[in-house]
């Protein structure tokens, strides 16, 4: 066991304007899952685990700096997201800076997208961790205090005089049961400071889960199933104790469930459901979903044990488009499970991609005019962003013009603006979705009825209104 070394997990400084652009009212404060689950791994061993959400405290890369050198850590792990490489490269070169004995060690998304290049960009980064790190890091801590060999290690890569070394690539967990509960209590006041986005809580305190990783499609802007293979999950009694935990010591009462594809292990939503109704839960929640999962009897389930909410990535009203992102889903498809969610008594969101490769005024248009054909209670546009690691990436530029610097990819700014269209018909395009959608009668009185039923929401609404009319209104960039 080790005793009394420090590690520090950095969720790093990002601020609200950079994360969400005009509609960075209505943000989440979201939990950082991968640290604290990397956190509650360590501390099994014996390290002295913190933490610094210095992304969602707003802190600048100085103030970062001095509250990692405050807490005096031997290892600081960094969680890398495309939009934030270059500032958490620049926390790392100021504490080296500092302290030269302070190892580096980097992870996340990012990272294992595309683990040379970035280790190649940054020199302060001393070692990466490609894809699961919970396995891993625990391997690589010993193998440093012990001065043993890193190219022993699976799932990293380091540098040494040879350059930088890829060494053999990790197995995914098979048992996510297995994992420890997140470490919550290095978050400090869960309760009252992490929340979701404004459309996606209806209760406070509330807050976000994750119950899943991987993916089993092949979208060619997402590289999920590259970086955690096929889609696994924690089991339905783990994610009840996961809940019974936050509302038992924290008093949440509200959850969003993060995972993109939560109900495609049917048997297991019906046994989440079955566990919350017998347990008798006073818990509303919420959840993602590919369009072409799902059913009205199970949606009737889950509006019976406390679901509010159901979101859908649809991203077109194209078939066209739809097909060449590789969505393999139809416009009928999209139409009927929006609907049954919908008979089920269920909120519906749909979110958008504008700007995809061979998108035209045409496609946009078909677009807008879906959104509002099909019984959407609400939606959100984003910029389609070609990331670094997805198939997307590497052929964005047959399509149109791409600026591949990363700390713009918020999916807010359009890095990608596909042939025949520019930036500024983007815009505009993306002001008249928001106004044509919410400005109508039906949606408006949605609204209403979800400020009389639940009065505690009124900042949330508030927040989110000032997003809508910053969106529409105001230069995007």
């Amino acid at each position: 066991m080790i005793q009394n070394q420090r590690i520090l997990f950095l969720n790093p400084p990002l601020t609200k304007k950079e994360r969400g652009g005009t509609l960075s009212t209505a943000i989440a404060r979201s939990i950082p899952y991968g640290l604290i689950s990397l956190a509650s791994v360590v501390r099994n061993i014996g390290y002295k685990a913190y933490l610094l959400d210095a992304t969602n405290l707003e802190y600048s890369i100085e103030q970062t700096v001095d509250k990692i050198l405050a807490v005096g850590p031997g290892y600081v792990g960094i969680s890398l997201v495309t939009l934030g490489a270059d500032k958490s490269a620049k926390v790392a070169e100021q504490l080296k800076q500092k302290n030269k004995n302070i190892k580096i060690i980097v992870g996340g998304p990012h990272l294992s997208s595309v683990p040379e290049e970035t280790m190649r960009i940054f020199p302060d980064f001393d070692i990466g961790v490609i894809g699961e790190g919970e396995e891993t890091i625990v391997e690589l801590l010993m193998a440093i205090e012990n001065n043993a060999p890193l190219g022993n290690v699976r799932g990293i890569i380091y540098r040494d005089k040879n350059g930088l070394i890829i060494t053999e690539k990790r197995g995914f967990i098979k048992n996510m049961d297995s994992l420890p509960l997140p470490a919550w209590d290095l978050l400090g006041d869960l309760a009252n400071f992490y929340r979701p986005s404004a459309p996606s809580y209806i209760r406070l305190p509330s807050t976000t889960i994750v119950t899943s990783r991987g993916c089993f499609g092949n979208c060619i802007f997402c590289n999920s199933k590259d970086i955690f293979g096929a889609l696994r999950c924690f089991s339905a009694d783990y994610t009840i104790e996961m809940i019974q935990h936050l509302v038992g010591r924290y008093g949440i009462m509200d959850i969003s469930i993060y995972d993109d594809n939560f109900i495609f292990f049917q048997e297991r939503v019906k046994r989440f459901c079955s566990l919350i109704i017998e347990k008798k839960l006073d818990i509303t929640w919420s959840c993602y979903s590919r369009v072409d999962q799902g059913n009205l009897d199970l949606f009737k389930l889950m509006k019976k044990a406390g679901c509010w909410q159901l979101s859908y990535g649809i991203e077109s009203g194209s078939q066209r488009i739809l097909d060449l992102l590789k969505k393999n889903v139809t416009l009928k498809q999209i139409a009927d499970t929006v609907t049954n969610t919908k008979k089920a008594g269920l909120r519906t969101r749909g979110f958008f991609m504008m700007g995809n490769f061979t998108e035209d005024k045409g496609s946009i248009l078909e677009t807008i005019n879906f959104m509002k054909r099909i019984p959407l209670d609400d939606f959100h546009f984003t910029y389609f962003t070609p990331l670094p690691g997805t198939a997307a990436y590497n052929i964005a530029g047959d399509y149109g013009k791409f600026d591949r610097t990363w700390s713009k990819m918020n999916m807010q700014y359009p890095v990608f603006i596909p042939n025949g269209l520019t930036a500024d018909e983007m815009e505009h395009y993306s002001k008249l979705a928001y106004r044509s959608f919410y400005f109508r009668p039906k949606v408006i009185a949605s609204y209403g009825y979800m400020f009389f039923r639940y009065p505690s929401n009124t900042k949330r609404l508030f927040n989110a209104l000032r997003a809508l009319l910053s969106r529409i209104f105001l230069k995007h960039f």
